[in-house]
């Protein structure tokens, strides 16, 4: 596993996740005794497994709020977990897939199965712990009326698996003095769209590592995210039929609030992005 940081951050004005239980499976005891501090720092309740079919027995009778499952356990392989728990003497529970697999099997893979794809990386709990919050924590209505913020300009989300476009995207948009973080991939700009809130998402529709079809459908079906407005692009050539096809697709539902060609001139992307967010300066 690559060194990962075990400093603790400090308190945060987060829901609490008092009483919610944690399953976490895997066979690396490193990796299975990091995420337990980490999961008991934030208050949950933790029970460990180091195979699967331990996984499938502590769900069974701990009945957790959430599951964190390896995918290359002993006994039973982690994607088996999973079916095996869809049967309905098991109450659902949200899983969390842990996994040092980076193939686009396992990705679509845990996307058929409605589950939340991590990679074992540096950045690991940075992407697991939103994770957490999004699918554990629920704030009291009167906490949602904070206290306004100071203003900042708005922060926008590119997510595209083309560097140049990226970059190119990017320089545009701080021509206006925006702000903007990237994502190369769906997976990893819904993860990043999670923990850092944007004000406008940019993304790609046709792309290797989660499309922008799935990221607006992340998006969108997450209470912390649903809010943020959506613009999906194509450099891809599509005939008109296409085109009409997936403007009915993505915006007939409400979910997109443009889609557009990437060869649009940047007068005509600056327009749309207008319309959604205040431009500074």
């Amino acid at each position: 596993m690559p060194a990962i940081s075990t400093a603790l951050s400090g308190p945060q004005s987060r829901p609490s996740l008092e009483g919610k239980t944690v399953v976490i499976a895997d066979d690396d005891p490193i990796i299975l005794d990091y995420l337990e501090l980490r999961c008991r720092h934030l208050g949950l309740k933790v029970e460990t497994a180091s195979d699967g079919l331990r996984a499938v027995l502590k769900v069974g009778r701990a009945r957790p709020d959430l599951l964190i499952l390896d995918l290359n356990l002993p006994d039973v392989e982690g994607f088996r977990v999973v079916e095996r728990l869809s049967d309905p003497k098991f109450a659902p529970v949200p899983v969390i897939i842990l996994t040092g697999r980076s193939d686009e099997a396992s990705k679509q893979r845990c996307e058929d199965l409605n589950v939340f794809y991590v990679h074992k990386s540096t950045e690991t709990w940075a992407d697991v712990e939103p994770l957490i919050y999004e699918l554990l924590a629920h704030k009291p209505a009167e906490a949602q009326e904070e206290a306004p913020q100071p203003e900042a300009a708005p922060l926008v989300l590119v997510v595209d698996n083309n560097p140049a476009v990226l970059t190119e995207l990017t320089q545009r948009l701080q021509k206006y003095h925006l702000n903007v973080i990237q994502a190369s991939g769906g997976t990893q700009g819904y993860l990043l769209a999670l923990r850092s809130k944007p004000d406008l998402i940019l993304t790609e529709y046709d792309m290797d590592e989660g499309s922008g079809h799935y990221l607006l459908s992340r998006v969108k079906g997450s209470p912390s995210t649903q809010h943020i407005p959506v613009i999906v692009y194509t450099g891809t050539t599509l005939s008109k039929g296409e085109e009409f096809a997936i403007q009915r697709d993505l915006r007939g539902r409400g979910q997109a609030a443009a889609f557009m060609m990437r060869g649009a001139n940047s007068a005509e992307l600056m327009a749309e992005v207008g319309k959604l967010i205040p431009l500074p300066g």
